[in-house]
C-alpha cells in the first residue's frame, strides 16, 4: 500500500513545486501577474480535489472581473476557471460515478431543450452573420455558461452544498462591493466594484439580497445568521452607491414580486417593501450628495434610446434570423441612416456599444427563435424553483422553501435589471439559472443524493436520482 501511494505523493509534490515556480516567475515579471497566477494555482488544486469546492470558489471569483486585468486581460481568467471546473466534472464522469453520469438526465427536459436550442441556433447564425468569428465566440460564451448546469447538478447534492454556493454568491457580492469602496477607479462617483461596471454591479447585488435573507434564515447559528443578513444589508448599500436607475427598478420589482410570491412571508415582504422605499427616498433626498440625487432622478437615457432605435431597425430587417450571435455592435452602423436625429451617434458609429437591453439584443442578434429559446430557459428555471418551493412547503421544510423562493426572486432581479443591460453572458445569471433545477432535484430526493458504493471489478450502472 505504501509503495503504491509514494508515486502519487511524488506527483502531487511535483505539481505543487511547478505551480510555486510558475507563481514566483510571474510575480518576478509583474506583481499583478503573480496575483493572478497564485489565484489560478489555488483554484486549480481546489477544483481537481473536489468539484463542489471548485464551484464554491468559482462563484466567488466570478464577481472579480478585475482578475482578468491582473492576469493580463487577454485570456479571461473566469473562462479558464470555468473550463477547469468542467474538467473536474468530466473527470468524475469518466471515472464512472453515478451522480456524474446522471447529472444531465436530472435537468428538466423542457429546460434542456431550450438550452440546446439556444446554443444550436447561436452556432448556426454564424453562417449569415457579418462576422462569423464574433458569432462563434459568442456561441462559445453561451456554451461555457451552459456547462454550469451539469456541474451544479453534480456539485449541489445536499442542502449543505446549496448553502455553501449561496454563501459564496453572497461573499462574492460583498467582496466586489468592498473592492468598489476602496478602489480609486470609479465613473462619475459610482460604485463599480469587482464587476467593473456600476449597472452590472447593481444587478448582481439586487439578486444577492433575497439570497442573503433566505440563507440567514436557514442558518442555525445566530452568528452565521447575523453575517448573512449583514451581507444582504451591505449589498443594499452597494445598490444605492452604484447610482444605477436600472438597479433601483430591479430592487423595486423584487420587492413587489416578493409580496406576490412570498407565500407565508408575504406580510414580512410587504414590510420590507415599505422600509426599502422609505430608506431609498431618505438616502437620496437627505443623505446622498446632490450629484448622486441628480444622477438617479435625471430624465435622460444616456444614449440608450438611440441605441434602441437602431436595434429595433435591425429587428425589423431580420426578424427571424437576426444579424448573427454577438453581432449587434458589428452591424449597428449599417442601420443608422434614415432614423432621424441621433443625440448619441458616437455610441453606435465611433465606439459601438451593446444594446443595453438583453431582450432587444437577443432579438437583434438571434431573431425571434433565439429570444424564445432564451426566454424558455428563464421561464423553465423559474418554474423549477417554484415547483421546488411548493414541494418543500408540502414537506414542511421551511428553510429550503424560502431558499427556493429566493432563487425565483433573484431571477426577477436579473431579468428586470437586464432591461437596461446586455447581460446574456453574466456568470452570476447562469449560475442562478443552474441552481434552480438543482434545488428542484433536492426537493425530490429529500435534500440528499446518496453517494454510490463502488465494488472493484463490478460495472455499475447509473441509478436514477428521482
Amino acid at each position: 500500500m505504501l509503495a503504491r501511494t509514494r508515486p502519487q505523493y511524488a506527483g502531487w509534490g511535483a505539481l505543487l513545486l511547478a505551480m510555486s515556480a510558475a507563481v514566483g516567475l510571474a510575480a518576478g515579471i509583474k506583481p499583478s501577474f503573480g496575483v493572478g497566477a497564485a489565484v489560478g494555482a489555488t483554484f486549480t488544486l481546489v477544483t481537481i480535489s473536489d468539484v463542489t469546492a471548485g464551484l464554491v470558489l468559482f462563484t466567488i471569483l466570478s464577481f472579480l472581473d478585475v482578475l482578468n486585468s491582473a492576469s493580463g486581460g487577454s485570456a479571461s481568467f473566469i473562462k479558464v476557471a470555468g473550463l477547469l471546473l468542467f474538467g473536474s466534472w468530466y473527470s468524475q464522469r469518466l471515472v464512472g460515478t453515478a451522480r456524474a453520469r446522471a447529472s444531465v438526465a436530472r435537468i428538466p427536459s423542457n429546460l434542456l431543450f431550450c438550452i440546446v436550442a439556444l446554443a444550436t441556433w447561436s452556432a448556426i447564425s454564424a453562417t449569415w452573420a457579418e462576422s462569423s468569428g464574433v458569432a462563434l465566440t459568442s456561441t462559445m460564451s453561451y456554451v461555457l455558461n451552459m456547462l454550469l448546469f451539469p456541474i451544479v447538478m453534480v456539485a449541489v447534492r445536499r442542502r449543505e452544498h446549496l448553502h455553501w454556493v449561496l454563501a459564496a454568491f453572497l461573499i462574492g457580492a460583498v467582496i466586489s462591493t468592498a473592492y468598489g469602496f476602496i478602489s480609486p477607479v470609479a465613473s462619475q462617483g459610482r460604485l463599480e466594484g469587482g464587476i467593473g461596471d456600476a449597472n452590472e454591479q447593481a444587478a448582481v447585488l439586487v439578486a444577492a439580497i433575497p439570497m442573503a435573507i433566505a440563507l440567514g434564515s436557514a442558518m442555525r447559528r445566530p452568528a452565521l445568521r447575523f453575517l448573512a443578513w449583514a451581507g444582504g444589508l451591505f449589498c443594499l448599500i452597494g445598490v444605492f452607491t452604484t447610482l444605477s436607475r436600472g438597479g433601483l427598478i430591479a430592487l423595486g420589482c423584487v420587492m413587489v414580486a416578493a409580496c406576490a410570491f412570498g407565500g407565508r412571508w408575504r406580510g414580512k415582504a410587504a414590510v420590507l417593501l415599505a422600509v426599502t422605499v422609505v430608506g431609498t427616498v431618505t438616502y437620496y433626498f437627505a443623505i446622498a450628495p446632490l450629484a448622486a440625487r441628480d444622477r438617479v432622478t435625471m430624465s435622460t437615457s444616456s444614449g440608450r434610446t438611440d441605441i434602441w432605435h437602431v436595434g429595433w431597425r435591425m429587428v425589423q430587417a431580420h426578424p427571424v434570423t437576426g444579424v448573427g450571435s454577438g453581432n449587434f455592435q458589428e452591424a449597428a452602423v449599417h442601420y443608422v441612416q434614415g432614423i432621424g436625429t441621433l443625440t448619441a451617434a458616437n455610441l453606435i458609429v465611433d465606439v459601438p456599444h451593446v444594446a443595453h437591453n438583453i431582450y432587444l439584443e437577443l432579438l437583434a442578434d438571434l431573431g425571434i427563435p433565439g429570444l424564445l429559446a432564451f426566454l424558455g430557459v428563464v421561464v423553465s428555471c423559474m418554474l423549477a424553483a417554484a415547483k421546488a418551493a411548493r414541494r418543500f412547503e408540502a414537506q414542511g421544510d421551511v428553510p429550503m422553501e424560502l431558499i427556493a423562493r429566493s432563487l425565483v426572486l433573484a431571477l426577477v432581479a436579473f431579468m428586470s435589471a437586464d432591461f437596461f443591460l446586455s447581460g446574456e453572458f453574466s456568470k452570476q445569471l447562469w449560475l442562478t439559472f443552474a441552481l434552480c433545477p438543482a434545488v428542484l432535484a433536492l426537493s425530490q430526493t429529500g435534500s440528499t443524493v446518496p453517494e454510490p458504493v463502488l465494488t472493484p471489478g463490478v460495472v455499475h450502472q447509473p441509478q436514477p436520482s428521482y
